[in-house]
C-alpha cells in the first residue's frame, strides 16, 4: 500500500509515476463557479489533476486542488500500485487489502507543519481561503467536500474520523451536516446530553489514503486513522490540536478547530447543496462549528472533491473501486462461485458483477448476494450480473449484455429497501413522513443457462487479436 506523507507528496507521486502533465496548474480562475466548472469539465473528459492557484481575491499560493483520484491511474498511485493497472486488478488489490488489513494506531510526533500558521481569537478567518462555489444552485462557499471531521468518544476516548459537507457561514462559523445516525453525530449527543458542546477539528486538505478512509466509516469504536494506518503500511503521524486531546494530521494543509454546539443552541441554514447524485435535495437548519482556532501551512492547499452527476466517471473512482470491492468480497464470503468481475457506475448506484456460470441458479444467487451487502439507508439501486465475456468495467459492454440478453417478462426482479435522505426519488409526502423505503431491481443479463452454448454468436474481435492491433497501430490511431 501507499505511505504519502501528505498531499504533497501524493501530487509529487502523480507527477513522477504517471507523468508530469498529469497534475496541470490553472492560474487566475474566479472562486465562484468558474473553478466548479473548470473541474467539472475536466472530469467529464477523464483530465488531468488541477491544481487551482492565483485565485482573485485571495493571495497566491492559496491553492485549491481536485479531481484528484479522478482516473483508475492515480488510484492505482493512492494504493500504492502500478499506474498501469487495469480497473479490475486495482480493485482486486484493494479488496485483497481491506479484508487483510492490520489496523496501524496513528503515532503521535513533534514536528508538525500544520502549525505553520496558527490563527486565534480575531484573528479567526476562514474567507481568507479561496473556497469555491462549486455550482450555480449552491447555497454558499463549500470548503470541505473531501474534509476529515474529527471527534473523541467522551465515555471511552474513541477517536472517529468522518466525511461531512462543511460550508462557510462567515468569519469563524462552519456548518456541518450530520445525518442522525452518523457517529460524530452520535458523540456530539454525548456531550449535548451533559449540556456541553462537542469539541471538534475539520481537516481541509491531506493525502488520499486519509481521506478515504475517513469516507468508509469502520465500525463503532474503531477509528479510521487505524484504517489508514494500516492501508499506508505505516502510521498516520499526528499532533495533538492546541488545548485538546483530539488527535489531527501533523501534515494536513489545514486544520478549523472548534466546538459544536447542540442545534437548539445555535444552528445556521445549510445548503442546498449539489449533491454525487446530480440533484439538490436537503437544506435546513443545521449544526454549526464555532472556530476558535485556524491552523495551516505555508501556500495551503484545499483539497476540493466537488459533487457531480454520477455519470461522470472521473469524479472520484476510489468510490466505484471501494463499493465494487467491498462487493466482491461479500459474494466470496456468501459463496457465490466462478466470480469475474464486479464494478460500479454512477458511483455506486450500479453494481455489476460478472461470473463464470456453472448452473441454472447461478445468476440469482450474485445478485441477491449482491443486493444482500447494501447497508440500510444506501443508495445503490441497481444490481446487474452478467457473463464472464462481458467487461465490467465498460459501460458500453453492460449496456450491450442488458439490451440483448434481458428478457424484460422474467430477467428483471424488484424488492423493497430503504434509501438515503439526499435520494431524489423521494416524494415531498415521504420525506414529510420519515419514509425512506425505495425500490431496488436485480437484473439477470445474462445467457439463459439452459441454452447458453446455442446462444446467437458475437461478431466482436477476441481480446488477443484486439491487442495486437492496438500494439500495431497505437502511434498512429487512438486505440
Amino acid at each position: 500500500m501507499s505511505r504519502f506523507r501528505d498531499l504533497r507528496d501524493y501530487i509529487g507521486h502523480l507527477k513522477r509515476e504517471i507523468h508530469e502533465d498529469d497534475v496541470r496548474t490553472v492560474s487566475g480562475a474566479q472562486w465562484d463557479l468558474e473553478i466548479g466548472c473548470v473541474t467539472e469539465l475536466s472530469a467529464e473528459k477523464e483530465g488531468p489533476a488541477l491544481l487551482f492557484d492565483d485565485i482573485p481575491g485571495h493571495p497566491s499560493g492559496f491553492r485549491v486542488f481536485t479531481n484528484y483520484m479522478g482516473t483508475a491511474a492515480r488510484c492505482a498511485v493512492a494504493l500504492g500500485l502500478d499506474a498501469d493497472a487495469s480497473k479490475l486488478e486495482i480493485v482486486q488489490a484493494w479488496k485483497d487489502g481491506i479484508k487483510n488489513l492490520d489496523a496501524v494506531p496513528p503515532q503521535e510526533v513533534e514536528d508538525a507543519t500544520v502549525f505553520e500558521n496558527v490563527l486565534e481569537g480575531a484573528d479567526v478567518d476562514l474567507t481568507l481561503f479561496p473556497t469555491p462555489r462549486w455550482h450555480e444552485g449552491d447555497g454558499g462557499r463549500y470548503i470541505g467536500t473531501a474534509c476529515m471531521v474529527i471527534t473523541r468518544d467522551p465515555d471511552t476516548g474513541w477517536v472517529n474520523v468522518g466525511t461531512y459537507r462543511a460550508c462557510v457561514q462567515g468569519r469563524d462559523r462552519l456548518s456541518l451536516w450530520m445525518l442522525g445516525n452518523r457517529h460524530a453525530r452520535e458523540i456530539a449527543a454525548k456531550y449535548w446530553a451533559r449540556g456541553e458542546s462537542c469539541p471538534i477539528a475539520v481537516v481541509v486538505g491531506c493525502d488520499p489514503v486519509l481521506t478515504t478512509a475517513a469516507a468508509m466509516a469502520a465500525p463503532y469504536g474503531i477509528s479510521e486513522y487505524d484504517l489508514a494506518g494500516g492501508l499506508r503500511g505505516a502510521p498516520v503521524e499526528v499532533v495533538r490540536a492546541p488545548g485538546s486531546d483530539l488527535p489531527i494530521p501533523a501534515h494536513a494543509e489545514i486544520v478549523i478547530q472548534g466546538e459544536m454546539p447542540p442545534v437548539e443552541e445555535e444552528s445556521a441554514h445549510e445548503g442546498p447543496f449539489g449533491e454525487w447524485t446530480g440533484y439538490y435535495t436537503h437544506s435546513g437548519p443545521e449544526t454549526v462549528v464555532r472556530v476558535q482556532r485556524i491552523m495551516h501551512r505555508d501556500d495551503p492547499i484545499i483539497l476540493g472533491a466537488p459533487p457531480m452527476i454520477p455519470t461522470i466517471t472521473a469524479g472520484d473512482q476510489a468510490v466505484p473501486l471501494y463499493s465494487a470491492s467491498l462487493t466482491w468480497d461479500h459474494l466470496q464470503a456468501s459463496g457465490v462461485r466462478n466470480i469475474r468481475g464486479v464494478w460500479a457506475f454512477a458511483r455506486q448506484l450500479m453494481i455489476v458483477v460478472s461470473i463464470e456460470q456453472t448452473g441454472p441458479q447461478d445468476a440469482m444467487a450474485a445478485l441477491v448476494a449482491a443486493a444482500g451487502r447494501r447497508r440500510s439507508g444506501g443508495m445503490e439501486r441497481y444490481f446487474v450480473v452478467v457473463d464472464e465475456d462481458i467487461d465490467v468495467t465498460d459501460l458500453n459492454h453492460v449496456m450491450w449484455a442488458i439490451c440483448t440478453r434481458v428478457d424484460p417478462a422474467t430477467s428483471l426482479h424488484t424488492i423493497r429497501s430503504t434509501t438515503s435522505d439526499i435520494d431524489p426519488r423521494l416524494s415531498p409526502h415521504q420525506r414529510e413522513s420519515g419514509d425512506r423505503t425505495m425500490g431496488i431491481v436485480l437484473i439477470d443479463a445474462c445467457k439463459p443457462y439452459a441454452w447458453k452454448e446455442q446462444f446467437a454468436p458475437s461478431n466482436r474481435f477476441d481480446e488477443p487479436y484486439r491487442a495486437q492491433v492496438r500494439d500495431r497501430w497505437s502511434g498512429l490511431l487512438p486505440l
